[in-house]
């Protein structure tokens, strides 16, 4: 008549995501700052134009999520700000005429043999080209102020260069062509510049989110990452390590938060419970004093839980255990109504078990943060009460183990306790006595018998 359960778990920590998603925002900020002050340093240089300063926000690694939002906020307003002052700026130069233009072939002045028809057929010429130049200029003009400023630095002297052949088109098929090039050219520019600039801002927040991963994949990825002419391939692979990451920082705060639990009901929880649960996934806590609110001899000494953490999942289980030497071999030698009796009191057992430990188990571990949710249960009566596994019973530093005056049980003592505990008619034979182990939990270690 076995109780057991199992859950899968969940911790978020608000706070730390709440860095977490801040901090990918800065960094991708942060990459859009260098780029305009990238572009702010090329149009001065090309043109002359008025200094735009462009501040990199930087934050200290320890910021807070309020910290991380005002910085936040402080480079997106920045780089609007930055972003209006160099269309601005684009736009003076789109308008001014480059110092190198290119050259235009001249007009073959008219013959004398020109005749009346042939002039009106080219002032009718000259009119529509005039139109069309002009209809062409006021649209290059428009493109080069709404994209200019996200070009390549490099391609704006030959924008301005182009829109300037624009103005002195002698043909409406002229004026079409340069404005069809431009245009070309200008989409084309940005968006190089484009992917550039989205580059770097995923080379930013990969390289950012790698802070939350394990050191040895940090190192690995942030290098690869760096190294890559397009980090894209390198997202699912980051995301994986974070959350591996993840999991094992979440593992630790359901280690110690079932330690807390555990102790606040008084069960016989070791110091080194969190540790061993975290790292081995397997702790076995004897109920100790926890055992007295079910009432006097409801629940005889040499029970207690066994707790493990999956070590590939967030899975968390949660089995009723009974220690070596409680009689559970005996109990399966020994037929009769003394071993229907037993019976019976492990039920009584696993039905306190069940009804009153489990459910404020998990309403407490939710109070600190830890939704445990129940993926199965085995009711208790169903079979017996398993016996923990081979040197998984704790031996001392525990409230059960500690004699009277609060130092540590003597083996004698011990073995004087297991003999009473055991029916009339029952005893055991008197086993050799053990060492005590170091630890609290010596999972690793051989009992023996």
């Amino acid at each position: 008549m076995s109780n057991s359960a199992a859950y899968e778990w969940s911790y978020v920590d608000v706070e730390a995501e709440r860095r977490r998603e801040l901090r990918a925002q800065l960094a991708q900020e942060t990459a859009r700052s260098h780029h305009l002050r990238g572009q702010a340093k090329s149009l001065r240089r090309a043109y002359r134009t008025a200094k735009i300063d462009v501040d990199v926000i930087t934050v200290p690694a320890s910021a807070d999520s309020t910290e991380l939002a005002l910085a936040l906020d402080s480079a997106r307003r920045i780089n609007q700000q930055a972003e209006a002052e160099l269309s601005r700026a684009a736009a003076d130069v789109w308008s001014l005429v480059p110092a190198e233009t290119e050259e235009q072939p001249t007009a073959r002045p008219a013959t004398a043999r020109t005749a009346a028809g042939d002039g009106r057929t080219a002032r009718a010429g000259e009119e529509r080209a005039a139109q069309v130049r002009a209809a062409a200029l006021v649209e290059a003009e428009a493109l080069l102020e709404r994209d200019g400023p996200a070009c390549e630095p490099e391609e704006l002297p030959l924008f301005a260069r182009r829109l300037e052949a624009l103005r002195q088109a002698r043909s409406a098929e002229e004026a079409r062509t340069l404005l069809h090039d431009l245009g070309v050219r200008v989409h084309r520019s940005t968006q190089r510049q484009r992917t550039a600039a989205r580059t770097s801002a995923l080379r930013a927040g990969l390289l950012d989110a790698l802070e939350d991963a394990a050191p040895e994949d940090r190192r690995r990825l942030a290098a690869a990452v760096a190294e890559a002419d397009d980090p894209a391939g390198l997202e699912g692979e980051v995301a994986r390590a974070v959350a591996r990451a993840d999991a094992a920082r979440g593992r630790s705060v359901v280690a110690n938060t079932l330690m807390q639990v555990l102790r606040e009901r008084d069960y016989a929880v070791g110091e080194d419970f969190a540790d061993l649960l975290a790292e081995s996934g397997s702790v076995v806590v004897p109920f100790g004093e926890a055992a007295g609110t079910a009432g006097d001899g409801v629940v005889p000494d040499g029970y207690g839980v066994r707790v493990a953490l999956a070590a590939d999942r967030r899975g968390l289980t949660t089995v009723l255990v009974r220690a070596p030497e409680s009689g559970a071999e005996d109990r399966e030698r020994v037929g009769g109504g003394a071993g229907h009796a037993e019976d019976r009191a492990d039920g009584e057992v696993q039905r306190w078990f069940c009804d009153t430990q489990l459910p404020t188990i998990e309403d407490a571990a939710r109070e600190h943060g830890v939704d445990l949710a129940r993926t199965s249960a085995l009711p208790p009566g169903v079979r017996p009460t398993a016996v923990a596994p081979d040197g998984s019973w704790p031996d001392n530093g525990l409230a059960h183990d500690r004699a009277p005056d609060g130092g540590p049980a003597t083996d004698e003592r011990a073995e004087h306790e297991e003999d009473q505990a055991v029916p009339a008619g029952r005893r055991r034979g008197k086993k050799k006595a053990r060492p005590s182990r170091s630890t609290t939990y010596g999972q690793d270690q051989t009992r023996g018998r």
